[in-house]
């Protein structure tokens, strides 16, 4: 019986300390899940736009966590019929946000989670560059108002239509976003 109480304990030990660290990797992954997804599907619309010659849109809708990609086959920014539509939600726990005091990869104060030129949509010409520049941040729930500690940040560079992933870490210099 003694035994048995024994090991009983020591599994209730390693469970004390194995089921938080459990839950702090669940939520990088489902971060880090999310983050993929948007910089992949940024990443589509960019080379579609180059192999159809035309336009294609990407769409966020902050308030509803989704963004849209259209492939505007005849380049006339209007949603026809015909033309595919790709709608996409945010899932696990992960949403566009950041905690206020944020500056993003240029030194520039964050006010919004789609911190783009104006507006909430970025297109890609014929030629797969970007008709605007700037960032799209993502935080896991728990995050918010919390920390940027999970933040990541999909960057658009305006000229040559490029998609970066960036992972926010305050460790690194000489700014805190890393590649």
């Amino acid at each position: 019986m003694l035994e048995l109480l024994i090991v009983i304990s020591f599994v209730a030990i390693i469970m004390a300390i194995g089921i938080p660290n459990f839950s702090k990797w669940k939520e990088k992954y489902e971060i880090n899940g999310q983050a993929q997804k948007v910089y992949f599907d940024m990443m589509l619309a960019r080379s579609t736009s180059l192999k159809n010659s035309n336009n294609v849109s990407v769409t966020f809708d902050v308030s509803k966590n989704l963004y849209k990609v259209h492939d505007d086959t005849n380049s006339d920014s209007v949603e026809d019929h015909g033309e595919s539509i790709k709608s996409v939600n945010l899932e696990n726990n992960v949403e566009f946000g950041y905690v206020p005091g944020l500056r993003d990869i240029d030194g520039n104060m964050v006010t919004s989670p789609v911190f783009l030129e104006s507006g909430n949509t970025v297109t890609f010409n014929r030629r797969g560059q970007a008709s605007k520049g700037g960032s799209i941040f993502l935080i896991h729930k728990n995050d918010i108002g919390v920390s940027n500690h999970r933040l990541r940040s999909i960057n658009i560079l305006k000229a040559t239509g490029a998609v970066d992933y960036l992972k926010y870490d305050i460790k690194s210099t000489p700014t805190p976003w890393a590649y």
